[in-house]
């Protein structure tokens, strides 16, 4: 293992185990929503990887949410149910629709899955029954596994790593070995992945679906934390910020959506205390990190291995 892969493994490593040495509530807080965007922001990483920039992964994360918070308050199902079905539907819808629209390249693909999106959030806030519009959904259910409460934020939060980490796994699996030639393939030079004989399409519309289940798996442990979910959490913006992620921690790494949410979750908080300014100065801080970190801070780590 390269020297820079193993910098990046203890730094996320030692990052995730902090909030235990920290404590507090809100560190909880904030480690959780790292690893719910990170999730999302891994969903988008895939498709990034392959050349396609998917706008609608904030849309797979809807269904997800809503998904798994209708089944679980109002059909009665355990929380795992609940999850497994969020990644399900979203990855379904995904692969059913893949085979159509995977056929559209660059800014059309981008314009099409952004239209997708938009389309999701407007069936959410339009049919009151059963997504309750614009006021969205509450009173969703805990998490719970087999009985054993996860409404504590520390025991929510092991969850969430423990689900990041498999997505990581998959991600892994993926990028590396022959899938991750064939993935690079697709990126770089289609044509000869045709002309090896390789089914290029059906790569493509299953890395959708994987993106789309692990967007979905973000949506499911959104709506079980915050207890409550509305459609405006997954408009484009959502996508537009993890893309943001992807950029700042570096499109060229695994860890670099990771290494992104670190960053861009956070950050606002740094500029609580100026209220009015806030934005500006978060905007100014995003700036600034795209401006002097063009390929993101694993391709610094690279330059510098």
């Amino acid at each position: 293992m390269r020297n820079s892969h193993i910098v990046l493994a203890v730094f996320i490593a030692a990052a995730a185990l902090s909030p235990f040495l920290i404590g507090g509530r809100f560190t909880f807080h904030i480690a959780i929503l790292i690893g719910i965007k990170a999730l999302l922001a891994l969903s988008l990483h895939l498709m990034l990887r392959i050349g396609q920039l998917s706008l609608v992964q904030a849309g797979f994360m809807g269904m997800g949410a809503y998904a798994s918070a209708l089944l679980t308050r109002d059909v009665g199902f355990p929380f795992l149910l609940g999850l497994a079905s969020a990644i399900a539907i979203p990855a379904a819808i995904a692969y059913a629709i893949g085979t159509i629209i995977l056929k559209v390249r660059g800014v059309h693909f981008a314009l099409l899955t952004f239209v997708m999106g938009e389309a999701i959030v407007l069936i959410f806030v339009e049919f009151v029954f059963p997504f309750g519009g614009n006021n969205g959904l509450m009173s969703i259910p805990a998490a719970s596994i087999f009985g054993l409460s996860l409404h504590s934020r520390e025991s929510f939060y092991i969850f969430v790593l423990v689900v990041a980490g498999l997505a990581l796994l998959v991600l892994r699996g993926m990028l590396h070995g022959q899938p991750g030639r064939i993935l690079d393939g697709l990126d770089k030079n289609e044509p000869l992945v045709q002309a090896l004989g390789i089914d290029a399409l059906g790569w493509r519309r299953f890395v959708f679906v994987v993106s789309a289940g692990i967007a979905g798996a973000s949506g499911s442990l959104y709506a079980h934390y915050l207890s409550y979910i509305s459609p405006e959490a997954f408009n484009v913006t959502t996508t537009i910020n993890v893309l943001v992620m992807n950029v700042i921690g570096g499109v060229g790494a695994i860890a670099g959506p990771i290494i992104g949410a670190m960053i861009l979750v956070p950050l606002p908080e740094l500029f609580r205390t100026a209220i009015a300014y806030q934005q500006f100065l978060y905007g100014v801080s995003l700036l600034l990190l795209m401006m002097f970190l063009s390929q993101g801070l694993t391709g610094v780590l690279r330059r510098k291995k």
